[in-house]
């Protein structure tokens, strides 16, 4: 590796190849390595009906490995003219294709990858009379299953029976299902897994994904394969330079083995990118391995097949926006002491059964009022609360806990339209609140139940009003998680924690920002990146007040 703590890859596209020279090629890889070094490059086979023939990829491989570079092969399972390039898997010819497609990568290469393209969207005569009375998820589960074992990895091993065979998974991992993608049976059946972290422009794309995402999904692959998700893949498509490098930060704060930039024509083509990946990347090398593993508060993703839209999609990555560190399970967390909740949860039949587990251990569980409102009829028996239809815009707050001391009253920047909730006043207790003129609209409710602690939190209509938040409602929130460090400020800043008492703050704001860090322990805190004295300022042992540049982090270590 030519880093120490991890290594990095890039990816040449089939079209790329066949429409370049060698000797372009060649100058064209010498170009963005003078920005970034390089370690792997995949060698794309095949992509949208292009399959580079033999002669030419035999001179592509000689190419790189007369360069050092270690080599994979890389498949695209797209064809043109269809929403989004995606193939019937039910066509006999395309079926036959891919077969052909897969045995002649792994010919030429011992780890083959299939892009994320993997996916099925097709609604043709074929695949409505094979689908029959089944919801589309379930008939596309089970089709790319079958092209999966039967197709892809059955003609790959008849080519080469040690390859190491890789699917990677898109960003969108709420719509998984409805496409095919089958985390749950799909992950044990590959080698392993990649990991798409682009993120991209947070305001213009339709994707509606927050930058949180290119560190919770590497997580939650983690916990699905361990040990062998093989790394994190982002682009720079739609993307400033701030949201490149970002993607590039998440994806290494998440601990992936490799990272990946898509790819070869553009990290050469647009250098002023790649220097800045590269630049990181040189920074950054010998601070990762300060670093311990990933922790964070649990929370709860769960399989999902069937066509079963939630009203909270990509909420988690949301909440990883506002000083929240995560750390996502495909199964419940049963031994957690803390647990967060969105409406995914909801997929789980018996969730409110393991919800009171945790509960009657002395554990806390924090729901989102998503959450609550899909689960009527079974949730109240912990305790009753009523999300109802009526909605309340307002730029008022209130965030003490409605004590004696009745203040700390705020206002956020634009108005927030929120649900508002009903309780049984004294059952349960508002930590805190939106103000209209004469009455409260709780933001967090908090009741007991056996041993443990029961939280209901008010989403606004749009997740992103969360990032417009008053800091007080936002700093009780995080007040209530038990974290070892908990941050009083407003959204846009994120907190990634490590099991060595290590954490890392990032900014996401485009304005400076001075936050203040709370230690659940007197510490003394190094500044292992920054600006020293400029950068962090001790108030107590308990307490630092942190200047934060716009876009950028600083690397911590309690002591």
């Amino acid at each position: 590796m030519q880093y120490n703590n991890f290594s990095t890859a890039t990816y040449a596209p089939a079209g790329y190849l066949q429409d370049n020279s060698t000797e372009q090629i060649a100058s064209d890889i010498d170009k963005a390595a003078k920005y970034v070094k390089l370690d792997k490059v995949y060698l794309e086979t095949f992509r949208a009906d292009i399959l580079i023939e033999r002669e030419k990829m035999d001179a592509i491989i000689a190419l790189f490995s007369e360069r050092g570079y270690k080599l994979s092969g890389g498949i695209t399972t797209a064809t043109a003219g269809t929403l989004m390039g995606a193939m019937c898997y039910t066509c006999p010819e395309t079926r036959k294709l891919l077969g052909e497609v897969a045995y002649y990568t792994a010919e030429l290469f011992d780890e083959v990858m299939l892009d994320d393209f993997y996916f099925t969207n097709c609604r043709c005569e074929a695949c409505i009379k094979a689908k029959g009375d089944r919801d589309w998820a379930s008939f596309r589960l089970e089709l790319i299953n079958d092209v999966s074992e039967n197709i892809i990895i059955k003609n790959c091993r008849a080519a080469r029976p040690d390859v190491n065979v890789i699917i990677k998974f898109p960003n969108w991992y709420e719509s998984f299902a409805s496409c095919g993608y089958n985390l749950h049976q799909a992950s044990p059946m590959f080698d392993m897994v990649y990991t798409g972290t682009e993120t991209r422009d947070q305001s213009y794309t339709q994707q509606n994904l927050a930058r949180y995402l290119s560190y919770f999904l590497p997580r939650l692959m983690e916990n699905i394969k361990p040990g062998k998700n093989g790394g994190g893949w982002y682009d720079l498509f739609e993307c400033s330079l701030e949201d490149y490098v970002q993607q590039a930060y998440l994806t290494l704060f998440s601990k992936c083995k490799e990272q990946m930039m898509f790819c070869l024509p553009l990290l050469s083509g647009l250098p002023f990118y790649t220097a800045a990946a590269g630049a990181f990347y040189d920074e950054f090398d010998p601070i990762i391995g300060q670093l311990g593993n990933p922790v964070g508060i649990a929370c709860y993703e769960p399989y999902h097949y069937a066509d079963n839209p939630i009203g909270e999609r990509h909420l988690y990555d949301f909440l990883g926006m506002l000083g929240i560190p995560l750390e996502p399970y495909p199964e419940y967390p049963t031994s957690a002491p803390v647990v967060i909740l969105t409406e995914a949860a909801s997929r789980d039949e018996k969730i409110v059964d393991k919800m009171k587990t945790t509960l009657k251990s002395g554990g806390s569980v924090f729901v989102t009022s998503g959450l609550y409102k899909a689960l009527k009829g079974k949730i109240e028996d912990i305790f009753p609360v009523f999300i109802t239809d009526k909605k309340v815009t307002t730029n008022k707050f209130k965030s003490n806990g409605f004590g004696m001391n009745n203040g700390a009253f705020e206002t956020s920047r634009v108005d927030i339209t929120l649900p508002h909730v009903d309780y049984n006043t004294n059952d349960v207790w508002m930590m805190s609140a939106g103000m209209t003129s004469h009455y409260s609209h709780p933001m967090l409710l908090c009741g007991t139940y056996d041993k443990g602690k029961f939280y209901v939190l008010t989403i606004p209509d749009s997740p992103d009003s969360l990032y417009d938040l008053p800091s007080g409602v936002l700093t009780c929130l995080r007040n209530e998680l038990d974290l070892p460090v908990t941050l009083e400020c407003g959204g846009g800043i994120g907190l990634f924690t490590y099991d060595n008492n290590t954490f890392i703050l990032q900014s996401f704001l485009t304005r400076p920002e001075k936050i203040r860090v709370h230690l659940k322990t007197p510490s003394e805190l190094d500044l292992l990146t920054g600006f020293g004295r400029y950068s962090l300022k001790k108030i107590t042992d308990t307490l630092y007040e942190v200047f934060l540049q716009p876009g950028r982090n600083l690397v911590l270590k309690m002591n």
